[in-house]
């Protein structure tokens, strides 16, 4: 439905811009829209009346996230209130409405069968309602105007008045639109003229060109319906559509004066075996053949026949047979990369950059968390400039059957935070219901009872070490050198620091933990210094380090350093930086290398990241 509201005469008619249109897909993706006006719009396709998932719903969500706090977690009406909608955004939403309104409006109307007269003015009206056309837009819809106002003459002309459905409209208007457009002048229009072949257009044409004369396309296939008893019994003088096939062919041999091209499909997208092009194009290069010689021997239809490459950016285009061309300097440039072979391409860095700016110094913990996790993504964005598009998939248009593992984690950590809460299993069904997170049916009662075991079985857990789900945080502000760490704390107890994630312990979970801890150990005394991190499949315990202040400048120097000096390579990306990442055992202090102080700590990979992979990619090579 929102791809109506992509037409900018349709947003300027309900004061939308582009902006508030990707803010309104945001809304869409987030509050769990897919399809359907309603409950009682899924029993026309004799579904379950369930609301889930639905416009309504969303926008349901919506409206009462403005109005009401509801924090992902507490019902109003049975409705869980979306929290996404700020400030003036209200406004965006309130035409939001209005268009879905004005549309679930249209929906009984259209269903009706009314006389084409009939047809003629709620179309004009519904034109008028949903457009708000400039000039060249307004010509386009005039088109479609002009066409209503025929079909409204033939039937008087007709005396025809009965009802008809939406789909005889449609198919009418389309016929009255592409006849209008055939005959407004648009054959011998100007000195390109595109059209179908049609008989009793042998106009003479200086060149004349063909696409699409494969076996498979022409002459045209006619596969006549059952009850057609002329052709079960063809007589002479019968029309037959491959003869008038022929017979076209040969009136566009008599039009070309200087030239006639012929284009097919050679190979097969398969396996790249060749294919025969139009029987009628065999033929006549067989003419062809019998009545010419080439001077080496060969057949001479082999002189007149050019075979392109499968790809734009092929050599072929750039050297030798001067048939095969291109005017594209991208494409040339991709294939001098591309004859390069296995190479290493060039790094995006060439030298050192410049020492960043003074402000850069003041470092935020989750700053310091974000580099060291994606180097390549925070030297494009913070010192090069560079947003890399993270590139949204399109929006869901079905209800979700089996969750993935990112809808998995949230709905775990939703249900955990309310269990935490003290919420009871019928409240967390209903707001996991709520928010869309969940699938219909006996599909969604076993996916929310195997989420319900795991997150009993880690709550228990968890309830050992951090009984509270509020519990106390510490606002860090430390100097560590010329630098300035910032940040907070959070689940701290009386031994120490608890963090948890419902999930397989994972590489960024051990390097969030260690640089927690070593903020934890360098603060002045007065808390306990121990670290706990508890994961699904396993508890990590850190002993105190006495030397956390000079591991954090370590670690600070190289985050003020690292941008300046290595390079991103695109076969390498992200960065091969190695980041302090204690991988201990269950209540064992760290093991691998040894620090100065006798505590262990080991190097570990950054986590790689696809999406700035490709972004480096692209910025170094041509070939998209």
């Amino acid at each position: 439905m929102l791809s109506l509201l992509e037409p900018p005469a349709v947003q300027r008619r309900f004061s939308l811009n582009e902006a508030d249109v990707e803010r309104i897909h945001r809304w869409v993706r987030t509050v769990g829209i897919r399809w359907g006006m309603d409950a009682e719009a899924k029993t026309l396709w004799e579904l379950p009346a369930t609301a889930g998932h639905t416009w309504r719903a969303g926008l349901d969500r919506l409206l009462l996230g403005y109005a009401l706090p509801g924090n992902g977690q507490d019902l109003y009406g049975g409705i869980l209130p979306c929290d996404e909608v700020e400030g003036g955004e209200a406004l965006a939403l309130g035409q939001l409405q209005s268009f879905t309104e004005a549309l679930f409006g249209l929906d009984a109307q259209l269903r009706e069968a009314r006389s084409l007269a009939d047809w003629a003015d709620r179309l004009h009206a519904l034109l008028d309602q949903f457009f708000a056309p400039r000039e060249r837009e307004e010509n386009d819809l005039q088109r479609v105007r002009a066409a209503l106002e025929t079909l409204r003459t033939q039937a008087e002309l007709a005396n025809f008045s009965e009802p008809v459905s939406l789909e005889v409209v449609k198919s009418a208007l389309r016929n009255q639109i592409n006849a209008a457009e055939n005959v407004a002048g648009r054959f011998l229009s100007g000195g390109v003229t595109f059209g179908a072949m049609m008989p009793m257009r042998s106009i003479p044409f200086a060149i004349i060109c063909l696409i699409g004369m494969s076996d498979d396309a022409y002459p045209r296939s006619h596969r006549p319906v059952s009850f057609d008893l002329m052709a079960s019994a063809f007589r002479r003088g019968d029309r037959s559509r491959r003869q008038d096939d022929r017979y076209l062919f040969l009136e566009t041999l008599l039009s070309a004066r200087r030239g006639l091209y012929l284009s097919y499909v050679g190979q097969s997208i398969r396996d790249n075996a060749t294919l025969p092009p139009s029987v009628l194009v065999s033929e006549l290069l067989d003419v062809i053949n019998r009545g010419f010689y080439s001077a080496d021997g060969s057949p001479a239809s082999e002189q007149i026949i050019v075979r392109h490459p499968l790809q734009a950016f092929s050599r072929r285009y750039f050297v030798g047979d001067v048939r095969l061309f291109s005017y594209s300097r991208e494409l040339a440039e991709a294939s001098r990369c591309a004859g390069r072979g296995d190479h290493e391409a060039a790094p995006l860095l060439t030298t050192e950059l410049p020492e960043a700016e003074a402000t850069l110094r003041l470092v935020t913990l989750d700053g310091l968390l974000g580099f060291f996790r994606h180097p390549a993504r925070w030297l494009l964005r913070e010192r090069l400039g560079i947003r890399p598009d993270d590139g949204e998939a399109a929006l869901e248009t079905r209800e979700p059957f089996v969750l993935d593992g990112l809808a998995t984690n949230g709905l775990l950590q939703q249900m955990l935070e309310l269990h935490r809460d003290r919420r009871t299993l019928g409240e967390i069904l209903a707001v996991a219901q709520g928010s869309g997170a969940l699938p219909h049916g006996q599909v969604g009662d076993c996916v929310f009872s195997a989420a319900q075991q795991r997150v009993s079985r880690f709550a228990g857990r968890l309830g050992r070490v951090l009984p509270r789900r509020e519990s106390p945080f510490w606002e860090v502000d430390l100097t560590v050198g010329d630098f300035r760490l910032t940040g907070r704390l959070t689940g701290m107890t009386l031994a120490g620091r608890v963090g948890y994630r419902l999930a397989t312990m994972k590489a960024s979970d051990y390097l969030n933990l260690w640089l927690h801890h070593l903020v934890l150990n360098a603060l002045p005394e007065g808390a306990a210094l121990q670290s706990h991190w508890i994961a699904e499949n396993k508890d990590v315990i850190l002993q105190p380090v006495t030397d956390a202040l000079a591991q954090l400048r370590t670690l600070l120097e190289l985050y003020w350093r690292a941008p300046g000096s290595c390079c991103i390579s695109s076969q390498k990306a992200p960065w091969p930086i190695a980041t302090h990442c204690a991988r201990v055992k269950p209540k064992m202090t760290p093991c691998g290398r040894r620090g100065g102080n006798g505590k262990a700590m080991i190097l570990a990979p950054v986590i790689p990241n696809p999406r700035m992979c490709i972004t480096v990619w692209r910025l170094q090579t041509p070939i998209r």
